[in-house]
Protein backbone atom coordinates (compact mmCIF):
# COMPACT_ATOMS: atom_id res chain seq x y z
CA UNK A 1 0.00 0.00 0.00
CA UNK A 2 2.77 2.40 0.89
CA UNK A 3 4.63 1.64 -2.38
CA UNK A 4 1.56 2.52 -4.44
CA UNK A 5 0.99 5.90 -2.84
CA UNK A 6 3.47 7.93 -4.97
CA UNK A 7 1.88 6.92 -8.30
CA UNK A 8 -1.53 7.97 -7.03
CA UNK A 9 -0.16 11.35 -5.96
CA UNK A 10 1.57 11.77 -9.34
CA UNK A 11 -1.67 10.91 -11.13
CA UNK A 12 -3.55 13.42 -9.02
CA UNK A 13 -1.00 16.09 -9.85
CA UNK A 14 -1.40 15.36 -13.57
CA UNK A 15 -5.17 15.61 -13.31
CA UNK A 16 -4.88 18.91 -11.46
CA UNK A 17 -2.48 20.26 -14.11
CA UNK A 18 -4.81 19.25 -16.93
CA UNK A 19 -7.76 20.81 -15.17
CA UNK A 20 -5.82 24.03 -14.66
CA UNK A 21 -4.77 24.08 -18.31
CA UNK A 22 -8.32 23.57 -19.48
CA UNK A 23 -9.46 26.34 -17.18
CA UNK A 24 -6.83 28.74 -18.52
CA UNK A 25 -7.74 27.84 -22.09
CA UNK A 26 -11.38 28.39 -21.36
CA UNK A 27 -10.68 31.78 -19.84
CA UNK A 28 -8.28 32.92 -22.56
CA UNK A 29 -9.97 31.21 -25.52
CA UNK A 30 -6.87 29.17 -26.39
CA UNK A 31 -6.43 28.71 -30.11
CA UNK A 32 -3.63 27.10 -32.08
CA UNK A 33 -1.15 29.80 -33.06
CA UNK A 34 -3.05 32.55 -31.26
CA UNK A 35 -1.23 34.98 -29.04
CA UNK A 36 -2.59 36.63 -25.90
CA UNK A 37 -6.05 38.06 -26.52
CA UNK A 38 -7.11 41.57 -25.67
CA UNK A 39 -9.82 41.91 -23.05
CA UNK A 40 -13.18 41.25 -24.67
CA UNK A 41 -15.19 44.32 -25.63
CA UNK A 42 -18.87 44.09 -24.78
CA UNK A 43 -21.17 44.33 -27.80
CA UNK A 44 -23.04 47.61 -28.28
CA UNK A 45 -26.52 47.75 -26.78
CA UNK A 46 -29.43 46.55 -28.92
CA UNK A 47 -32.15 49.15 -28.82
CA UNK A 48 -35.79 48.26 -28.26
CA UNK A 49 -38.85 49.78 -29.91
CA UNK A 50 -39.41 51.93 -26.85
CA UNK A 51 -35.83 53.20 -26.86
CA UNK A 52 -35.81 53.98 -30.59
CA UNK A 53 -39.10 55.84 -30.22
CA UNK A 54 -37.42 58.14 -27.69
CA UNK A 55 -34.63 58.97 -30.15
CA UNK A 56 -37.00 60.52 -32.70
CA UNK A 57 -37.38 64.31 -32.85
CA UNK A 58 -40.07 65.60 -30.48
CA UNK A 59 -42.66 66.52 -33.11
CA UNK A 60 -42.86 63.10 -34.80
CA UNK A 61 -46.22 61.34 -34.68
CA UNK A 62 -46.69 57.57 -34.25
CA UNK A 63 -43.22 57.27 -32.81
CA UNK A 64 -43.49 53.56 -32.03
CA UNK A 65 -44.67 52.87 -35.58
CA UNK A 66 -41.58 54.51 -37.03
CA UNK A 67 -39.40 52.71 -34.47
CA UNK A 68 -40.83 49.31 -35.41
CA UNK A 69 -40.26 49.92 -39.10
CA UNK A 70 -36.66 51.01 -38.53
CA UNK A 71 -35.89 47.94 -36.44
CA UNK A 72 -37.59 45.68 -39.00
CA UNK A 73 -35.49 47.17 -41.80
CA UNK A 74 -32.28 46.64 -39.84
CA UNK A 75 -33.29 43.05 -39.15
CA UNK A 76 -33.75 42.38 -42.88
CA UNK A 77 -30.24 43.72 -43.49
CA UNK A 78 -28.94 41.61 -40.58
CA UNK A 79 -27.64 44.69 -38.80
CA UNK A 80 -27.65 45.03 -35.02
CA UNK A 81 -29.87 47.92 -33.83
CA UNK A 82 -27.02 49.71 -32.06
CA UNK A 83 -27.39 53.44 -31.31
CA UNK A 84 -25.11 54.69 -34.14
CA UNK A 85 -26.83 52.47 -36.69
CA UNK A 86 -30.32 53.48 -35.63
CA UNK A 87 -29.36 57.15 -35.48
CA UNK A 88 -27.94 56.97 -39.01
CA UNK A 89 -31.28 55.78 -40.38
CA UNK A 90 -33.27 58.30 -38.35
CA UNK A 91 -31.01 61.13 -39.51
CA UNK A 92 -31.64 60.33 -43.17
CA UNK A 93 -35.41 60.10 -42.63
CA UNK A 94 -35.40 63.44 -40.85
CA UNK A 95 -33.38 65.09 -43.59
CA UNK A 96 -35.28 63.66 -46.55
CA UNK A 97 -38.88 63.83 -45.42
CA UNK A 98 -39.21 65.06 -41.85
CA UNK A 99 -40.77 61.67 -41.02
CA UNK A 100 -43.49 61.77 -43.66
CA UNK A 101 -44.05 58.50 -45.49
CA UNK A 102 -45.30 60.26 -48.65
CA UNK A 103 -43.93 63.81 -48.45
CA UNK A 104 -45.50 66.67 -50.36
CA UNK A 105 -43.39 68.29 -53.09
CA UNK A 106 -43.63 72.09 -53.36
CA UNK A 107 -44.87 73.33 -56.75
CA UNK A 108 -45.30 69.76 -57.98
CA UNK A 109 -48.01 70.59 -60.58
CA UNK A 110 -45.77 73.23 -62.16
CA UNK A 111 -42.78 70.89 -62.20
CA UNK A 112 -44.72 68.15 -63.95
CA UNK A 113 -46.42 70.42 -66.46
CA UNK A 114 -43.06 71.94 -67.42
CA UNK A 115 -41.65 68.46 -67.99
CA UNK A 116 -44.63 67.35 -70.09
CA UNK A 117 -44.62 70.49 -72.21
CA UNK A 118 -40.89 70.23 -72.87
CA UNK A 119 -41.41 66.64 -74.01
CA UNK A 120 -44.35 67.64 -76.21
CA UNK A 121 -42.38 70.45 -77.81
CA UNK A 122 -39.90 67.90 -79.16
CA UNK A 123 -42.71 66.51 -81.35
CA UNK A 124 -43.13 69.71 -83.33
CA UNK A 125 -45.86 72.36 -83.61
CA UNK A 126 -48.68 69.90 -82.89
CA UNK A 127 -47.01 68.38 -79.85
CA UNK A 128 -48.72 70.70 -77.38
CA UNK A 129 -52.06 70.03 -79.05
CA UNK A 130 -51.56 66.29 -78.65
CA UNK A 131 -50.72 66.79 -74.98
CA UNK A 132 -53.73 69.03 -74.38
CA UNK A 133 -56.07 66.50 -76.00
CA UNK A 134 -54.87 63.74 -73.70
CA UNK A 135 -55.03 65.92 -70.58
CA UNK A 136 -58.68 66.66 -71.31
CA UNK A 137 -59.50 62.97 -70.88
CA UNK A 138 -60.95 61.36 -67.75
CA UNK A 139 -60.51 58.03 -66.08
CA UNK A 140 -63.62 55.85 -65.71
CA UNK A 141 -65.61 57.03 -62.70
CA UNK A 142 -63.64 60.27 -62.37
CA UNK A 143 -65.41 63.64 -62.53
CA UNK A 144 -62.26 65.68 -63.10
CA UNK A 145 -60.09 65.72 -66.21
CA UNK A 146 -56.42 64.77 -66.08
CA UNK A 147 -55.57 68.44 -66.45
CA UNK A 148 -57.69 69.34 -63.41
CA UNK A 149 -56.18 66.52 -61.39
CA UNK A 150 -52.68 67.59 -62.39
CA UNK A 151 -53.36 71.04 -60.93
CA UNK A 152 -53.99 69.53 -57.49
CA UNK A 153 -51.29 66.85 -57.10
CA UNK A 154 -49.33 67.30 -53.88
CA UNK A 155 -47.27 64.17 -53.36
CA UNK A 156 -45.25 61.77 -55.47
CA UNK A 157 -47.91 59.12 -54.92
CA UNK A 158 -50.61 61.46 -56.26
CA UNK A 159 -48.48 61.98 -59.35
CA UNK A 160 -47.92 58.28 -59.94
CA UNK A 161 -51.63 57.57 -59.74
CA UNK A 162 -52.27 60.32 -62.28
CA UNK A 163 -49.63 59.04 -64.69
CA UNK A 164 -50.97 55.51 -64.46
CA UNK A 165 -54.46 56.71 -65.24
CA UNK A 166 -53.23 58.78 -68.19
CA UNK A 167 -51.34 55.82 -69.63
CA UNK A 168 -54.29 53.50 -69.16
CA UNK A 169 -56.55 56.07 -70.86
CA UNK A 170 -54.18 56.34 -73.78
CA UNK A 171 -53.78 52.56 -74.17
CA UNK A 172 -57.42 51.59 -73.75
CA UNK A 173 -59.63 54.60 -74.46
CA UNK A 174 -57.89 56.97 -76.79
CA UNK A 175 -59.69 56.96 -80.18
CA UNK A 176 -57.35 55.45 -82.74
CA UNK A 177 -58.97 57.39 -85.56
CA UNK A 178 -58.29 60.76 -83.99
CA UNK A 179 -56.13 62.98 -86.16
CA UNK A 180 -53.48 63.37 -83.45
CA UNK A 181 -53.24 59.65 -82.71
CA UNK A 182 -49.75 59.34 -84.18
CA UNK A 183 -48.45 62.28 -82.20
CA UNK A 184 -50.05 60.98 -79.03
CA UNK A 185 -48.48 57.61 -79.69
CA UNK A 186 -45.09 59.30 -79.78
CA UNK A 187 -45.91 61.25 -76.62
CA UNK A 188 -46.66 58.13 -74.59
CA UNK A 189 -44.95 55.48 -76.69
CA UNK A 190 -42.80 53.99 -73.94
CA UNK A 191 -45.61 53.53 -71.43
CA UNK A 192 -43.07 54.08 -68.62
CA UNK A 193 -43.64 56.52 -65.81
CA UNK A 194 -39.93 57.20 -65.54
CA UNK A 195 -39.78 58.74 -69.01
CA UNK A 196 -42.08 61.65 -68.19
CA UNK A 197 -42.05 61.72 -64.40
CA UNK A 198 -39.61 64.36 -63.08
CA UNK A 199 -39.62 62.69 -59.66
CA UNK A 200 -37.05 59.88 -59.56
CA UNK A 201 -36.86 59.34 -55.79
CA UNK A 202 -39.72 58.44 -53.50
CA UNK A 203 -40.77 57.67 -49.95
CA UNK A 204 -39.71 58.81 -46.51
CA UNK A 205 -36.02 58.29 -47.29
CA UNK A 206 -36.27 59.52 -50.91
CA UNK A 207 -34.79 56.34 -52.34
CA UNK A 208 -34.00 56.15 -56.04
CA UNK A 209 -36.80 54.22 -57.71
CA UNK A 210 -34.24 52.67 -60.05
CA UNK A 211 -32.23 51.39 -57.08
CA UNK A 212 -35.31 49.91 -55.44
CA UNK A 213 -36.37 48.16 -58.65
CA UNK A 214 -32.87 46.76 -59.19
CA UNK A 215 -32.75 45.51 -55.61
CA UNK A 216 -35.95 43.54 -56.20
CA UNK A 217 -34.52 41.90 -59.32
CA UNK A 218 -34.94 42.12 -63.07
CA UNK A 219 -38.56 40.97 -63.09
CA UNK A 220 -39.76 43.55 -60.56
CA UNK A 221 -42.72 45.70 -61.52
CA UNK A 222 -41.69 49.37 -61.13
CA UNK A 223 -45.25 50.33 -60.21
CA UNK A 224 -45.40 47.76 -57.40
CA UNK A 225 -42.00 48.90 -56.13
CA UNK A 226 -43.17 52.52 -56.10
CA UNK A 227 -46.28 51.50 -54.17
CA UNK A 228 -44.07 49.92 -51.52
CA UNK A 229 -41.84 52.98 -51.42
CA UNK A 230 -44.83 55.16 -50.57
CA UNK A 231 -45.57 53.12 -47.44
CA UNK A 232 -43.70 53.88 -44.26
CA UNK A 233 -42.35 50.34 -43.93
CA UNK A 234 -41.31 50.16 -47.58
CA UNK A 235 -39.65 53.56 -47.67
CA UNK A 236 -37.62 52.76 -44.55
CA UNK A 237 -36.81 49.28 -45.81
CA UNK A 238 -35.34 50.40 -49.13
CA UNK A 239 -33.68 53.45 -47.61
CA UNK A 240 -31.95 51.44 -44.89
CA UNK A 241 -30.63 49.00 -47.47
CA UNK A 242 -29.36 51.87 -49.61
CA UNK A 243 -27.65 53.55 -46.65
CA UNK A 244 -26.14 50.59 -44.80
CA UNK A 245 -26.27 47.60 -47.14
CA UNK A 246 -22.64 47.76 -48.31
CA UNK A 247 -19.20 47.59 -46.73
CA UNK A 248 -17.00 50.66 -46.53
CA UNK A 249 -14.13 51.52 -44.18
CA UNK A 250 -15.32 55.05 -43.51
CA UNK A 251 -13.89 56.57 -40.33
CA UNK A 252 -17.17 58.34 -39.58
CA UNK A 253 -20.79 58.20 -40.81
CA UNK A 254 -20.43 61.59 -42.54
CA UNK A 255 -18.99 59.89 -45.62
CA UNK A 256 -21.74 57.28 -45.77
CA UNK A 257 -24.26 60.11 -45.66
CA UNK A 258 -22.48 61.69 -48.64
CA UNK A 259 -22.64 58.37 -50.48
CA UNK A 260 -26.38 58.22 -49.86
CA UNK A 261 -26.67 61.39 -51.90
CA UNK A 262 -23.89 60.95 -54.47
CA UNK A 263 -23.76 57.19 -55.01
CA UNK A 264 -22.04 54.10 -53.69
CA UNK A 265 -18.40 54.73 -52.67
CA UNK A 266 -18.49 58.32 -53.93
CA UNK A 267 -16.54 59.50 -50.86
CA UNK A 268 -13.88 56.83 -51.29
CA UNK A 269 -13.56 57.55 -55.00
CA UNK A 270 -13.41 61.31 -54.42
CA UNK A 271 -10.28 60.72 -52.32
CA UNK A 272 -8.75 58.73 -55.20
CA UNK A 273 -9.54 61.56 -57.61
CA UNK A 274 -7.91 64.13 -55.32
CA UNK A 275 -4.78 61.98 -54.98
CA UNK A 276 -4.49 61.31 -58.72
CA UNK A 277 -4.97 65.02 -59.37
CA UNK A 278 -2.12 65.91 -57.04
CA UNK A 279 0.19 63.27 -58.52
CA UNK A 280 -0.46 64.20 -62.14
CA UNK A 281 -1.15 67.93 -61.89
CA UNK A 282 -4.41 67.39 -63.79
CA UNK A 283 -7.30 69.33 -62.23
CA UNK A 284 -10.15 66.96 -61.39
CA UNK A 285 -13.50 67.62 -59.76
CA UNK A 286 -13.69 65.07 -56.93
CA UNK A 287 -17.28 64.09 -57.67
CA UNK A 288 -16.85 60.39 -56.83
CA UNK A 289 -17.30 59.13 -60.41
CA UNK A 290 -14.27 57.75 -62.21
CA UNK A 291 -16.39 56.98 -65.28
CA UNK A 292 -19.12 58.78 -67.21
CA UNK A 293 -22.69 57.50 -66.80
CA UNK A 294 -25.99 57.88 -68.62
CA UNK A 295 -29.29 58.74 -66.96
CA UNK A 296 -29.91 55.08 -66.17
CA UNK A 297 -26.59 54.81 -64.35
CA UNK A 298 -24.90 52.77 -67.06
CA UNK A 299 -21.24 53.54 -67.96
CA UNK A 300 -20.69 55.40 -71.23
CA UNK A 301 -18.04 54.47 -73.77
CA UNK A 302 -16.39 57.91 -73.64
CA UNK A 303 -13.44 58.33 -71.29
CA UNK A 304 -14.00 60.60 -68.32
CA UNK A 305 -11.41 63.16 -67.32
CA UNK A 306 -10.69 61.07 -64.21
CA UNK A 307 -10.01 57.97 -66.29
CA UNK A 308 -7.70 59.93 -68.60
CA UNK A 309 -5.83 61.20 -65.53
CA UNK A 310 -5.49 57.64 -64.22
CA UNK A 311 -3.95 56.61 -67.53
CA UNK A 312 -1.46 59.49 -67.23
CA UNK A 313 -0.74 58.34 -63.66
CA UNK A 314 -0.04 54.84 -65.00
CA UNK A 315 2.44 56.12 -67.56
CA UNK A 316 4.34 58.33 -65.09
CA UNK A 317 4.23 56.38 -61.86
CA UNK A 318 3.05 52.79 -62.41
CA UNK A 319 4.25 51.49 -65.81
CA UNK A 320 3.79 47.95 -64.54
CA UNK A 321 0.07 48.53 -64.98
CA UNK A 322 -1.33 48.10 -68.47
CA UNK A 323 -3.91 50.49 -69.89
CA UNK A 324 -6.27 47.55 -70.23
CA UNK A 325 -5.87 46.71 -66.56
CA UNK A 326 -6.58 50.29 -65.46
CA UNK A 327 -9.73 50.36 -67.56
CA UNK A 328 -10.82 46.99 -66.17
CA UNK A 329 -10.16 48.05 -62.57
CA UNK A 330 -12.10 51.30 -62.92
CA UNK A 331 -15.21 49.33 -63.86
CA UNK A 332 -15.31 48.23 -60.20
CA UNK A 333 -15.52 51.76 -58.84
CA UNK A 334 -19.02 51.20 -57.42
CA UNK A 335 -17.91 48.07 -55.55
CA UNK A 336 -15.83 47.40 -52.46
CA UNK A 337 -13.60 45.18 -54.61
CA UNK A 338 -12.16 48.26 -56.29
CA UNK A 339 -9.93 48.54 -53.22
CA UNK A 340 -8.38 45.16 -54.09
CA UNK A 341 -7.38 46.22 -57.60
CA UNK A 342 -3.79 46.93 -58.61
CA UNK A 343 -4.80 50.39 -59.82
CA UNK A 344 -6.28 51.46 -56.47
CA UNK A 345 -3.29 50.07 -54.54
CA UNK A 346 -0.83 51.76 -56.89
CA UNK A 347 -2.47 55.16 -56.36
CA UNK A 348 -2.25 54.81 -52.58
CA UNK A 349 1.31 53.46 -52.65
CA UNK A 350 2.67 56.12 -54.99
CA UNK A 351 0.84 58.91 -53.17
CA UNK A 352 2.41 57.90 -49.85
CA UNK A 353 5.87 57.65 -51.45
CA UNK A 354 5.71 60.92 -53.40
CA UNK A 355 4.07 63.12 -50.76
CA UNK A 356 5.20 61.51 -47.52
CA UNK A 357 1.60 61.61 -46.38
CA UNK A 358 -0.80 58.83 -45.51
CA UNK A 359 -3.44 58.78 -48.27
CA UNK A 360 -6.94 59.49 -47.00
CA UNK A 361 -9.49 56.73 -47.49
CA UNK A 362 -12.33 59.18 -48.09
CA UNK A 363 -13.25 62.81 -48.58
CA UNK A 364 -16.53 64.57 -49.20
CA UNK A 365 -17.42 64.61 -52.90
CA UNK A 366 -17.92 67.97 -54.58
CA UNK A 367 -21.24 67.59 -56.36
CA UNK A 368 -23.81 70.28 -57.07
CA UNK A 369 -27.29 68.90 -56.56
CA UNK A 370 -29.81 69.31 -59.36
CA UNK A 371 -33.40 68.46 -58.60
CA UNK A 372 -36.77 70.01 -59.38
CA UNK A 373 -37.46 69.70 -55.66
CA UNK A 374 -34.66 72.10 -54.70
CA UNK A 375 -35.30 75.85 -54.85
CA UNK A 376 -31.71 76.82 -54.01
CA UNK A 377 -28.37 75.38 -55.06
CA UNK A 378 -27.12 72.69 -52.74
CA UNK A 379 -24.16 70.33 -52.70
CA UNK A 380 -23.48 66.80 -51.53
CA UNK A 381 -21.21 68.20 -48.81
CA UNK A 382 -24.10 70.36 -47.53
CA UNK A 383 -26.37 67.31 -47.51
CA UNK A 384 -23.88 65.14 -45.65
CA UNK A 385 -23.16 67.76 -42.99
CA UNK A 386 -26.86 68.44 -42.49
CA UNK A 387 -27.53 64.74 -41.94
CA UNK A 388 -24.50 64.55 -39.65
CA UNK A 389 -26.02 67.29 -37.49
CA UNK A 390 -29.22 65.27 -37.12
CA UNK A 391 -27.18 62.17 -36.36
CA UNK A 392 -25.32 63.94 -33.56
CA UNK A 393 -28.58 65.21 -32.02
CA UNK A 394 -29.91 61.65 -32.05
CA UNK A 395 -26.75 60.42 -30.35
CA UNK A 396 -27.13 63.13 -27.74
CA UNK A 397 -30.71 62.02 -27.06
CA UNK A 398 -29.45 58.47 -26.56
CA UNK A 399 -26.76 59.62 -24.11
CA UNK A 400 -29.40 61.54 -22.19
CA UNK A 401 -31.44 58.33 -21.86
CA UNK A 402 -28.53 56.20 -20.69
CA UNK A 403 -28.51 55.50 -16.94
Amino acid sequence: MEESAPPRRAGARRHLWLAALLTVCALTACRRGAGPLEPSVPPPPRLTVEQVAKLLPPNVKDREGWARDVLAALEVEELAPAPPTVCSVLAIIGQESGFQEDPAVPDLPKLVRTRLEAHADKLGPLGRKALDSVLQGKSPGQQRTFNERLSTVRTEHDLDRLFRDILAYYEDKYPKTYALADLTSSLFASGKLEDLNPITTAGSMQVSVRYAVEKEGGDADPIEVRERLYTRAGGVRYGTARLLGYEAAYPEPLFRFADYNAGFYASRNAAVQAQVSRLTGIALAPDGDLQLYDKQGEPLDDDSKSLKALLVFRQRHAPELSERQVRRDVRKEKERDFEDTDTYRAVKRVYARETGESPAYAQLPQVTLKSPKLKTERTTAWFARSVQGRFEKCQARYRALAP
